[in-house]
């Protein structure tokens, strides 16, 4: 750089430092002096940005624009914030940087930091919030920029800046012109903004914002979303109501987007928002209008019906029911006589929706009664399928008709065998309860015999969309495997259609009632031999012939309350594998405020599946366990859940120990969290499926209460399967004894969990390949009993694979011998019955250690690269469920007793010595010090499941035990597989 360049950047620096708007002017005098080169070494200069090498340099861009940007960028990256912004400003001020290309920079930088984790969380937010406050400066009309604005401002809850921002978005949405229109479903930023303001107080603003968003949104949106904002402002200020008069109608509230635009917004609430739609439908079907038109009327109850099942308002529910009920009864319709004409069909299809996918549904939750519900289910079912036939005929098709002209293509030809060509279909082949079930048994269904085919329905709208979902990706990965996606607006004739085009020898439905659509595909035959399973109780259409259950969770005597045949498999579900993210114990306990004696009890569910004999219950258990927590965790309207909780724990005197937990951020985290619990106590009537499968999956009892209906016995279903008879329970009294009984014993507790990591080896609900035979098996013999196949080929054996009973608990680095283990150690000596190196078992198989036990060992290796190798290596040789017991000194504790003024010099030293080690050998120095934070992550690394902290393990007479200056010293930790 010449020394005239090197003036000038130092006349530069000077005045930009006293005054920005000078040194503007004297900037856009000297920028057309310089060329590209010398522009770039000024910039750096001026920037006292590190000099680039001769290869870095032929990478930069010429343009004197770009390369201004790529030095701004680095500034920015820097943290020099202030810096970038006085000269960027200036840069603009005189014309020389396009105001677009540095906002595009700002938020191309917010965008990549807020996505990239760093030590310090927060920093990086506020680096991030200011880029864009900067980005907002120049720009205000940048409406993505104003949203990310003002949800960080709801996060910081800056009421000041909530204003400002909030009302800038409303000034954009205003400004819009008459021809620019948004949908709102392709909206999910602005969708959490209205979320977030609702849940978070905000009504005026909420409303601003919504109103103005209601007269830019598409036409077919329009009207339902006035009339979803009229219910919510009638409730929160009657006089925000008359915005909305005339905007919408009474047939909105029934309308399909009023129900999507419901979900969009207040699925997840925190709010009571369900509740206020719930009570709006219910007084609209009272009005004058419903009264006169009953399909109208009746669609009003139903959806008022799904809304309080989801606020968790089980008196409301059946009130509803009842209500439906009476009307059917004052409108002389009778389920069982009913027959479906032209004239009718749309009343007795209303009717059949009604009862079949409201009012069985929210039944479900409210009583255990099979028999009635049943009834019902199957009397509206045979509508619903009624209702479809006709609507199939008058389009010219009949399954029968079908049938007789293609049952040949079906069927082998005689001396052939072929595979049997197997469909399933749902919306569950992504993050979804039936998903994470399932998985694991159809990856292991044979591709030699079958072909398989998933039929992906009303799932994520895009393949784009879908391929973000983890679970999505696993199964779409799944070998030898035909996959259709039916994208959004892809009509249930169109899909049985397809599958019928596929010749599909039985499909196999997973979305039970929680579809309309998929049970439309149903009624139409996409199949010769059509199969419910999993996603819920048999739906009930006259279609279905068969549905999956086991002995436990259906037993002989159901039969008689179902026309489809019921196949009992060894269970109805089975999994190898569930990803989990540890949560740290001590953060854990120490946000929710939980002693390390206390006994921590977790129900976690769906605020629809607690109902008041269900609170009392766990209530009533807690009010037995002196050092009891119990944690209330779920989704839904979780507002209502936690006031009746609260409610009635104050009524007993416990509320000071009774914790509400937010949802986790996935179910990764959660099931993570399940791992620190001692006892998870179930809902009912209405059981645990996923959530009991996910507590026993992380080693926690779940105490259940058996009930007569599909799901009162879910949970009981898979607790028989594993033989962990004493949490299964008969009636509400028992239910509360026998959970007073395990929280106050804790070798009870320990039974149970020992009695689940027993299972591990050798229960079905651990083995989805043995589960997958059994279907194997059901699916061929059911394709020659219904004549497709002319015998049943040879298949594999549906046995458990030999596992071995014989597993060793390894003692590394042991002293002391103990009949139940086994020493291994780096020298040979007496008692040692392996000679080796910690880090490297290879002489030990995979999965085939029992426990491993460590008491000042760990410090003995490098944290680069020794630790976490060790720790990996250890992971390989335990079994699922194996324990990993590990001491080391802790360095804060150690740490804090060196500084300690009153220590003696000899003392000093004796610390010294344990944070060192002895040093009397090569093995006996100490390379890391470790702390519970730094240990926690190391585990979750190698892939451990549950990091625990403990006292003390009560084994062997060992440092894990010392205690010095009358404090213990070391970290004792149990990790496991």
């Amino acid at each position: 750089m010449n020394l005239a360049l090197q003036a000038r950047i130092l006349e530069g620096k000077q005045l930009l430092q006293q005054s920005p708007a000078v040194f503007a002017e004297w900037l856009a005098a000297f920028y057309p002096q310089q060329d590209p080169e010398a522009w770039r070494e000024f910039l750096w200069g001026l920037f006292d940005l590190r000099v680039p090498s001769p290869s870095e340099e032929e990478a930069f861009p010429a343009d004197r624009v770009a390369t201004t940007l790529a030095a701004l960028e680095q500034v920015l990256i820097s943290g020099r914030l202030d810096l970038a912004y006085q000269v960027y400003t200036s840069l603009v001020k005189a014309g020389i940087l396009p105001s677009e290309k540095v906002i595009e920079l700002l938020l191309s930088l917010a965008g990549r930091l807020e996505n990239t984790p760093t030590q310090d969380p927060q920093q990086r937010l506020r680096i991030c919030l200011k880029l864009r406050e900067m980005a907002f400066e120049l720009d205000p009309r940048r409406r993505d920029n104003t949203q990310v604005l003002l949800l960080r401002a709801l996060q910081a809850q800056d009421e000041l800046a909530v204003g400002f921002y909030g009302q800038a978005l409303v000034e954009h949405l205003a400004s819009l012109g008459d021809e620019e229109t948004l949908d709102i479903t392709q909206e999910s930023l602005l969708t959490e903004l209205l979320i977030r303001l609702w849940d978070d107080g905000y009504l005026d603003l909420f409303f601003e914002v919504a109103t103005v968003l209601q007269a830019h949104l598409l036409e077919s949106q329009k009207s339902g979303f006035a009339a979803l904002l009229a219910q919510l402002a009638q409730a929160a200020d009657p006089k925000q109501a008359e915005r909305y008069q005339g905007l919408w109608t009474i047939e909105d509230l029934i309308g399909d987007f009023f129900q999507r635009a419901a979900r969009a917004l207040f699925g997840d609430s925190t709010s009571d928002a369900y509740s206020i739609l719930g009570e709006a439908l219910l007084a609209a079907a009272a009005s004058p209008q419903a009264e006169e038109n009953f399909s109208l009327g009746l669609s009003l109850l139903s959806e008022s019906l799904e809304k309080l099942i989801h606020a968790a308002r089980p008196d409301r529910v059946s009130f509803v029911i009842q209500k439906i009920m009476d009307l059917l009864t004052s409108s002389s319709i009778d389920l069982e006589s009913l027959k479906v004409n032209e004239e009718n069909m749309l009343e007795s299809l209303t009717v059949a929706k009604a009862i079949l996918f409201r009012v069985c549904f929210c039944w479900s939750y409210l009583t255990d009664d099979r028999s009635l519900i049943r009834r019902y289910q199957q009397l509206a079912g045979r509508i619903f399928n009624d209702c479809l036939s006709l609507m199939a005929s008058q389009r010219d098709f009949l399954w029968s008709e079908y049938w007789k002209k293609n049952q040949q293509d079906y069927q082998t030809v005689s001396g052939e065998s072929r595979k049997l060509r197997v469909g399933f279909l749902g919306n569950c082949f992504q993050r979804h309860s039936v998903g994470f079930l399932s998985e694991a048994i159809l990856r292991n269904l044979s591709r030699d015999v079958l072909d398989i085919c998933y039929y992906y329905y009303q799932g994520w709208k895009t393949e784009e969309i879908a391929s973000r979902d983890n679970m999505y990706r696993k199964f779409r990965s799944q070998e030898s495997l035909h996959f259709r996606f039916f994208s959004e607006g892809v009509s249930a004739p169109q899909v049985a259609a397809q599958a019928r085009e596929d010749h599909i020898d039985i499909m196999v439905f997973m979305d039970s009632i929680t579809s309309h659509d998929a049970n439309i595909v149903a009624a139409l035959r996409a199949a010769p031999i059509q199969i419910g399973w999993l996603g819920g109780d048999a739906v009930g259409l006259p279609e279905f012939d068969y549905f999956f259950a086991d002995p436990y969770i259906l037993p002989e005597d159901a039969q008689a309350d179902y026309h489809e045949e019921i196949i009992r498999l060894p269970s109805y579900c089975a999994v190898d594998h569930l990803d989990v993210i540890p949560a740290d114990e001590v953060d854990f306990k120490s946000k929710l405020r939980i002693g390390p004696r206390d006994v921590v009890l977790l129900t976690a569910a769906n605020a629809y599946k607690r109902t008041d004999d269900c609170i009392n219950a766990h209530l009533q258990i807690l009010k037995a366990i002196p050092n009891g927590i119990l944690i209330v965790k779920g989704s839904g309207e979780i507002a209502t859940v936690v006031r009746r909780y609260q409610e009635k724990s104050k009524e007993l005197g416990v509320l000071d120990r009774v914790r509400f937990l937010a949802k986790a951020g996935g179910v990764e985290e959660h099931r993570g969290q399940l791992g620190l619990v001692d006892l998870v106590l179930d809902t009912f009537p209405y059981t645990g499926a996923t959530h009991t499968m996910e507590a026993l999956y992380m080693g926690v009892p779940v105490l259940t209460l058996v009930g007569r209906h599909y799901y009162g016995r879910m949970s009981y279903s898979l607790l028989k399967n594993i033989g962990l008879e004493e949490c299964i329970t008969w009636s509400i009294e028992e239910f509360i004894e026998r959970g007073i009984q395990l929280a106050n014993n804790p070798e009870l507790l320990k039974k149970a969990k020992q009695t689940i990591r027993d299972s591990y080896d050798r229960s079905i609900i651990w083995d989805p390949k043995r589960l997958a035979r059994a279907m194997e098996k059901v699916y061929f013999d059911l394709a020659y009993k219904h004549q497709l196949i002319e015998s049943v080929p040879p298949l594999q054996e549906n046995q458990a694979e030999p596992r071995s009973t014989q597993r060793i608990r390894l003692h590394i680095g042991g002293k002391e011998p103990h009949p139940d283990w086994k020493i291994l150690d780096i020298q040979a000596r007496e008692h040692v019955d392996y000679v080796g190196n910690a880090k490297d078992l290879s002489q030990f198989a995979d999965g085939s250690v029992e426990a491993i036990y460590a008491s000042h060992v760990l410090e003995h290796f490098d944290y680069i690269r020794e630790l976490p190798i060790v720790l990996k290596e250890w992971h390989r040789v335990l079994r699922f469920g194996g324990e990993l017991m590990i001491s080391v000194p802790d360095l804060p504790i150690l740490c804090r007793l060196y500084l300690q003024e009153a220590v003696l010099p000899e003392e000093r030293f004796a610390i010294m010595r344990m944070m060192f080690g002895g040093q009397t050998d090569e093995y006996d120095y100490h390379k890391v010090g470790l702390s519970w934070e730094y240990l926690f992550m190391l585990l979750t690394q190698a892939g451990f499941r549950i990091i625990r902290k403990v006292d003390k393990f009560g084994l062997f007479n060992d440092c894990s035990d010392m205690s010095f200056l009358g404090e213990p010293i070391s970290l004792n930790v149990i990790a496991i597989k």
